[in-house]
């Protein structure tokens, strides 16, 4: 482990109300999550490979007393994901406590992610070669989103492994939004309707690309929803700031005109 990293996660067990730091292990030839509850065990933790555990720190962090902190070591991606779920009223500021990981040139190459550090790190140059591919911005975009939407088996894997969806009540399981028992879903009322959904939220860690049986690049179609939000707007999602989604509406003067009058219409 780097010297930097053990530094800050013994000093988050001398902290009251440390329950634990959740973290990677290797086990049996395997690197699997773990949760270790001493300095001493923290000993063998790993920090290859990228494992997202936003979620996991989020589900364990629902059942923590007033008080409990749980450490988790983590990347970039996982610490804004954790300021998604606090601005979103999701998780209680403070329950988990991020120590923070830069990701490597290469693994940023993987998720073309501009920011590969924590929000907290100091100001760094992003990697270059970010782009997306042309099949996102070309003339037959349309075609390539439909073909592959067409392998999607509609097992929920990106929903369920990504760190933003922790709805109560899912849309995507109604069935006045999905048709239930339909593979390939209709891609207007599965994959787009959690694209606009995540719009303002995705934090690029790729979890919903890495756990789709099928391949499907779903990271593409959510970056470059991130990235247009962030032209048009300057919000970039994983920060302090309000997603102008939600605050538009309390705009002093109104952003629409009723024009019910106008053309006669009696009714709401």
């Amino acid at each position: 482990m780097l010297v930097e990293l053990w530094d800050r996660v013994a000093q988050l067990f001398s902290e009251e109300g440390s329950i634990g730091v959740l973290g990677l292990c290797e086990e049996e030839g395997a690197v699997v999550p773990r949760v270790f509850a001493s300095v001493q065990e923290a000993a063998s933790m790993v920090t290859e490979p990228k494992w997202p555990l936003a979620k996991t720190a989020w589900q364990m962090a629902q059942a923590l007393p007033d008080g409990a902190s749980l450490g988790l070591v983590c990347r970039g991606c996982d610490m804004r994901a954790l300021i998604e779920l606090e601005k979103a009223g999701q998780l209680r500021p403070g329950a988990v406590r991020p120590i923070g990981l830069n990701c490597s040139a290469e693994q940023a190459a993987i998720c073309r992610c501009e920011t590969p550090w924590p929000p907290d790190a100091p100001d760094s140059e992003p990697p270059a070669g970010q782009g997306f591919p042309a099949s996102i911005a070309g003339p037959d975009r349309l075609e390539v989103w439909r073909a592959h939407f067409s392998r999607c088996i509609k097992c929920y894997g990106c929903r369920n492994a990504c760190p933003i969806c922790v709805c109560p009540e899912c849309k995507l399981e109604e069935g006045g939004y999905v048709t239930k028992g339909r593979v390939p879903p209709d891609p207007l009322a599965f994959h787009l309707i959690r694209a606009m959904h995540l719009a303002d939220r995705c934090v690029g860690c790729g979890a919903c690309r890495d756990s789709c049986p099928s391949g499907l690049p779903l990271l593409d179609i959510h970056l470059a929803m991130r990235n247009a939000l962030r032209e048009r707007t300057g919000y970039v999602s994983g920060t302090a700031a309000l997603s102008p989604l939600l605050t538009a509406g309390r705009e002093v003067e109104p952003l629409w005109e009723d024009t019910r009058a106008a053309r006669g219409d009696d009714h709401a």
